[in-house]
């Protein structure tokens, strides 16, 4: 029975862990474009 638990527990948190990366890459991929359509409006650059 606690190989059953341990096994829901591991799935579960690899879960939440994977989406939660997820969602932490789609938001710096935002954050990235959004970064460069500033500067491609601004005409500045980054150096």
């Amino acid at each position: 029975m606690w190989g059953a638990v341990s096994h829901f527990l591991s799935f579960t948190l690899g879960t939440i862990a994977g989406v939660t990366l997820m969602c932490l890459l789609q938001a710096g991929r935002q954050a990235d474009e959004q970064f460069t359509k500033f500067f491609d409006k601004e005409g500045g650059s980054d150096e």
